[in-house]
C-alpha cells in the first residue's frame, strides 16, 4: 500500500516536469537533489533488476537521499507518462519543519517502505 499526500500545499507554488514512458528519473548512486511527488502516472523505483514499489499519484519518492545526504540507493523510472512535483531540498525541510503532517506522512512512507524491505530478506 503507497502512502498519499495532499497535493494542494505542494502544487500550489510548486513546478510540474513531465516525464514519457521509460524515461529515467534518476538513478542509483545520483545525488539527491529533488524529492518528488507524483500528481498524475506512475513511477517505478528499482534496485537493480528487482521492482521495489510501483508509486502513483499523491505518491512520494526520491526522501531518503534528502534525509541521509547520500547518493540515490535506487532508480526511480516512468511506468506511464507521468507529472510530478520535485521539492528542493530546502523547499523539503520547509515543508518538514512547518506542516507536521507532512513530516509524519514522510516517516510513514519510510516505515512502511522499511517494512517491506525487511519482509522481502527475510
Amino acid at each position: 500500500m503507497t502512502t498519499t499526500l495532499n497535493l494542494s500545499i505542494l502544487t500550489k507554488h510548486g513546478d510540474v516536469t513531465s516525464f514519457a514512458v521509460g524515461s529515467l528519473i534518476f538513478q542509483a548512486g545520483d545525488p539527491g537533489d529533488f524529492v518528488y511527488v507524483v500528481k498524475s502516472g506512475e513511477v517505478d523505483i528499482q534496485a537493480g533488476d528487482r521492482l521495489i514499489e510501483t508509486v502513483r499519484a499523491g505518491g512520494i519518492f526520491g526522501e531518503m537521499a534528502l534525509i541521509s545526504d547520500e547518493p540515490r540507493s535506487a532508480t526511480a523510472v516512468a511506468r506511464t507518462p507521468c507529472e510530478l512535483v520535485p521539492l528542493s531540498q530546502k523547499r523539503f525541510l520547509f515543508l518538514v519543519q512547518e506542516t507536521p503532517f507532512f513530516a509524519l506522512e514522510v516517516m510513514r512512507i519510510l516505515a512502511r517502505r522499511l517494512r517491506r524491505a525487511d519482509a522481502l530478506t527475510a
